[in-house]
């Protein structure tokens, strides 16, 4: 796993678009974030909506964030990177097929994820064509 200076080095976008967030819904819980935010919001409107340089970035992080808001924001880069190239689904199965996958995973040692994977990539498409 890489280490909060690592992190905090790379996905500039995914972070300047956490901080944009913050800054649209600064109240008591989210001013927590920031060590001072009504300093934090009037530096933020300084740079405005101009792309930031990576280091402008880093530089406004490191004098602004609390170290909640550190926290926070190298949460929000990890489930970024571990999500990259991946959908969050949530679906409704039936109770038999509940049972099924529940065993699948019992005989396999896999996980949901990887045994629901492996059939969708593995299904054959012919299956699902539309009858017109």
């Amino acid at each position: 796993m890489m280490k909060k200076a690592e992190l905090l080095k790379t996905e500039h976008m995914v972070q300047q678009i956490w901080l944009k967030n913050q800054m649209s819904k600064i109240n008591f819980s989210t001013g927590k974030n920031f060590l001072n935010s009504d300093v934090a919001l009037r530096a933020w409107d300084k740079l405005g909506d101009l792309v930031l340089r990576d280091a402008d970035l880093e530089h406004y992080i490191s004098v602004h964030l609390s170290e909640q808001g550190l926290k926070k924001l190298v949460t929000t880069l990890r489930v970024h990177k571990k999500r990259n190239g991946k959908e969050l689904l949530q679906v409704e199965i039936t109770d038999a097929s509940r049972r099924k996958l529940s065993l699948m995973i019992f005989k396999s040692g896999k996980t949901k994820i990887e045994i629901i994977d492996y059939l969708i990539l593995n299904a054959d498409l012919s299956e699902f064509e539309k009858n017109e």
